[in-house]
């Protein structure tokens, strides 16, 4: 799935595969997304992208959960814009290494069909950095 959003493409410039699969297992509570850890941080991302994170946990949650989202803030409205911001990054955080693993074991089949498998186990590492450079634009 490709998401062409500024919201989604500043969360994929500010966190390496390995840093959103720990957000996407853990979430943003843990402290792993370290550039939405504060309010001042989570609010301010709100504010700059609520259109966009609105409509994404809208579209693929139901006005419902938004709803919810601000009666579990207990009408707070900077608690809210955490909670959102925080469910955004975690939905962003889970497609992006899903789609980081589709291509990987695409691109490893692709490999291991033509080269075979011994050269496919030797070149796993530099596999993960070629992908990660066209996922990422550069090697994380």
């Amino acid at each position: 799935m490709t998401n062409c959003s500024l919201a989604f493409d500043t969360i994929k410039d500010q966190y390496d595969i390995d840093t959103l699969r720990e957000i996407f297992e853990h979430g943003c509570s843990s402290g792993v997304a370290t550039n939405h850890i504060y309010y001042y941080q989570t609010t301010k991302f709100f504010d700059q992208y609520e259109d966009e994170i609105v409509d994404y946990l809208s579209d693929n949650f139901g006005d419902e959960f938004l709803v919810n989202m601000f009666k579990e803030s207990n009408a707070d409205l900077t608690s809210y814009k955490n909670d959102m911001c925080w469910a955004y990054i975690e939905c962003i955080a889970g497609q992006i290494v899903e789609e980081y693993e589709n291509t990987t074991i695409e691109y490893e089949q692709e490999v291991e069909d033509y080269y075979g498998k011994d050269f496919l186990q030797s070149m796993h590492e530099t596999n993960k950095s070629v992908i990660e450079n066209v996922m990422f634009g550069a090697a994380t």
